[in-house]
């Protein structure tokens, strides 16, 4: 079972920053999920929420503020006053630059409007080409319409379908649907038969957030092809898994 670094270390690190996955590397772990925004100026940035003020020092929204407005922001210091870095809102070129020797990368896309959605899928193949990470990731998103429009626009793009714990629909049937080859379900919602059911279906199944040692060694015995956690200095201690 794959390791990976929820937003970076989100319970170690600031999440989503340069620092934060550079942090994720120092601790031997080269598999991340991280999120894409769009900001105001139409440039694809690295964060989580649509609005500055839980992760950030800055205020406002991010579909609001220009690429240099969210590179002034400070993103380390709101959960981590003591971290040494002082760092604003990464566009995904920069991150992307920095994690060119990772093994895994899960591009979360937060495209919560047609028009993100366009943009996104349009923008991020060439980033995706240019920086080389052909098979070594996937782009994953709870929206079923991104997931298409990446799927027409740069087919060869591994495709991950996200689903929360209140999902009322086929989450397999979905992704089969979406040409999808995961998917990401909320981690109480995966169970040893949704596994099953998945790899019958030939989709890798990916789970968040699990913070406890006890799911994670429960959800390696079920099958799990990897989990996404927030805490992976106390998952690396468990040493169940590879990290690659």
């Amino acid at each position: 079972m794959r390791l990976i670094g929820h937003r970076g270390a989100r319970s170690e690190a600031p999440e989503n920053t340069l620092s934060g996955f550079r942090y994720l590397r120092r601790l031997g772990v080269l598999a991340v999920e991280l999120d894409i925004q769009v900001s105001g100026d139409g440039e694809l940035v690295i964060i989580h929420d649509s609005f500055l003020e839980r992760s950030t020092l800055g205020t406002g929204q991010v579909s609001e503020k220009t690429v240099r407005e969210l590179a002034a922001v400070d993103a380390c210091h709101r959960a981590f006053p003591e971290w040494p870095e002082r760092e604003g809102v990464p566009t995904l070129r920069a991150v992307m630059a920095v994690l060119r020797d990772f093994e895994h990368v899960q591009f979360e896309v937060k495209a919560r409007t047609e028009e993100d959605s366009h943009l996104i899928a349009e923008k991020f193949p060439p980033l995706w080409r240019e920086f080389g990470f052909g098979e070594r990731g996937y782009t994953t998103s709870f929206n079923p319409r991104y997931l298409q429009l990446v799927r027409e626009s740069a087919p060869e793009i591994p495709r991950g379908f996200l689903f929360e714990l209140g999902f009322e629909g086929d989450p397999i049937a979905t992704a089969l649907e979406l040409g999808c080859h995961s998917i990401g379900p909320h981690q109480q919602r995966c169970t040893k038969a949704l596994i099953e059911q998945a790899h019958a279906a030939c989709l890798l199944v990916s789970t968040w957030t699990v913070n406890e040692p006890a799911r994670m060694r429960e959800l390696l015995d079920d099958g799990a092809d990897s989990l996404i956690t927030d805490v992976p200095t106390l998952a690396l201690q468990q040493d169940i898994w590879s990290r690659g």
